[in-house]
């Protein structure tokens, strides 16, 4: 094992390694999400899948957090800072304190889901599936407690150990489900091997704790009444994270029009994950905090250029993504996932121009938090409120096609509430006209693949168009440039050559 103090002394030092792992890690997630929703959309029925996405991701990734009680942004905080100082024991106190609670929570609500099974499934329009609940409780346990580890060895900069566990757990994963397709095909079959591959996770976790952190050092005095109020402060603003997250939608699509809706919006929100995956911003994302605020958390001054610049770099690649899946998204359905899904074409659609407003509120929150100002992101929360609201109102009149608008304007609301704070505290504006010309660039480019829609209808077709948009959209993108000289140099600077023309 790597001597601990010698990593503590050089945290920075694991920067270029740690990118590379993250980057490798989103890709490898990316490529096993997509093998997996094949193999679920030919096993399960429309329904079923709504079930599935229901649970594993509006319940089980997105709705956890209520779950989680702060810890995440507890570990995340505190645990760089005591890997820095060089304190493993430290570090083991807080993943010992925080597994304990979270075991016990699991356990508990495992409970409460044991008991209302069947009052469960009949609220989320799915009658007769109170055992699926059960055995899905259980998986869920599990899930609570690789997401400690994963966020722990992410705090001690151990990119690496992250990607070997989930390259273990994605295979072990693909070899279960790739047995239930084979041999059983049915859908309590598929909830049991999600459940056996967590299992394993944990495991696999378990082990890389065990040989890579030393528990026997010496330690300083944890501040823990200073941990449990920012623990508490987080624990609020994930509460209103929750309500904003597609978990809300789910349940209120599932609950409001049943099973076939919710597998429409359940492969909607996978491709509108994988494209997210595949966003340099989402893939960068662990190392992109630390280093927002190692460059710019000191001096606010010099903060409005690195927000500026920070802005147009999230909106560059996302934009070109969402206005090419929005042109797309019927092919896309189609020919990449499952013709019986093509009717969600417009859900795809809708979500994917809505993903820069969600890819922006990373940027705004770097923002207040470089100031110290979280509790104004917690008040962005209570947007929350208004599209449940709508979502009851609307849903039952206009159908499943209305809750993307509706999760849509909601982030917009948030992103303005957030903005205003932004330029009231830290003096800070975005470039509107360079944003605004990254838009003309990919709409012109969008148009282009509109058209040629007549002959881009084949898995072919969907790859060329991927192609074609790329090219138009460099190509206008360096005749009608969204970043300023200033900011091609800076990136530049950061590059072999000055490749960045845009």
């Amino acid at each position: 094992m790597t001597s601990p103090s010698g990593d503590a002394k050089k945290p920075r030092r694991r920067t270029l390694r740690n990118t590379v792992f993250s980057l490798l890690g989103k890709a490898q997630a990316a490529v096993f999400s997509y093998i997996v929703i094949k193999l679920l959309l030919d096993v399960l029925t429309v329904e079923e899948y709504g079930l599935y996405s229901l649970l594993f991701i509006g319940v089980m990734v997105n709705f956890s957090m209520v779950f989680q009680l702060g810890s995440p942004n507890l570990i995340t905080r505190y645990i760089p800072e005591l890997f820095t100082a060089g304190n493993w024991r430290g570090i083991h106190e807080i993943f010992k304190k925080v597994m304990r609670a979270q075991f016990l929570v699991a356990i508990a609500s495992s409970l409460l889901v044991f008991l209302l099974a069947p009052q469960l499934s009949s609220w989320l329009n799915f009658p007769g599936d109170a055992n699926v609940l059960r055995v899905f409780s259980l998986a869920a346990i599990l899930y609570l407690l690789t997401e400690v580890y994963h966020l722990v060895f992410s705090g001690i900069f151990r990119q690496q150990t992250i990607f070997w566990v989930t390259i273990a757990y994605n295979t072990l994963r693909l070899i279960i489900l790739g047995t239930v397709y084979l041999y059983f095909r049915n859908f309590m079959a598929v909830v049991i091997a999600e459940g056996i591959a967590l299992f394993f996770c944990v495991a696999f976790y378990a082990i890389a704790y065990k040989r890579g952190v030393d528990t026997t050092s010496d330690s300083s005095a944890l501040d823990w009444k200073r941990m449990k109020k920012f623990a508490g402060l987080s624990y609020l603003n994930e509460i209103g994270v929750s309500v904003l997250s597609v978990a809300t939608d789910f349940f209120l699509v599932s609950g409001i029009l049943g099973g076939v809706a919710t597998g429409f919006y359940g492969l909607a929100n996978r491709v509108n994950d994988l494209a997210q995956k595949v966003l340099p911003m989402k893939m960068l994302g662990p190392v992109l905090q630390p280093l927002f605020f190692s460059e710019y958390g000191a001096n606010k001054e010099k903060a409005e250029f690195g927000f500026r610049m920070l802005i147009k770099a999230t909106l560059f690649p996302t934009v070109a993504v969402a206005v090419w899946m929005a042109v797309m998204s019927k092919e896309i359905i189609i020919y990449v996932f499952d013709p019986r899904y093509a009717d969600a074409w417009m859900l795809v659609a809708v979500m994917a121009l809505f993903l820069p407003a969600v890819s922006l509120r990373q940027p705004l929150g770097l923002m207040l938090q470089t100031h110290e100002r979280v509790d104004i992101l917690i008040y962005a929360k209570i947007s929350g409120i208004l599209k449940i609201i709508a979502g009851i109102i609307l849903l039952p009149k206009y159908g499943y096609n209305v809750m993307p608008w509706i999760t849509g304007f909601t982030v917009i609301v948030q992103n303005n509430f957030v903005y205003h704070y932004v330029k009231k505290i830290t003096n800070a504006r975005m470039d509107v006209w360079g944003n605004i010309r990254i838009w003309l660039n990919a709409a012109a480019a969008g148009v282009a693949i509109f058209f040629l829609k007549p002959y881009l209808n084949s898995l072919l077709g969907v790859i060329a168009s991927v192609a074609i948009f790329s090219v138009l959209f460099l190509v206008f993108s360096m005749i009608n440039r969204g970043f300023s000289k200033e900011e091609r140099d800076f990136i530049n600077s950061k590059l072999p050559k000055p490749y960045f023309k845009f």
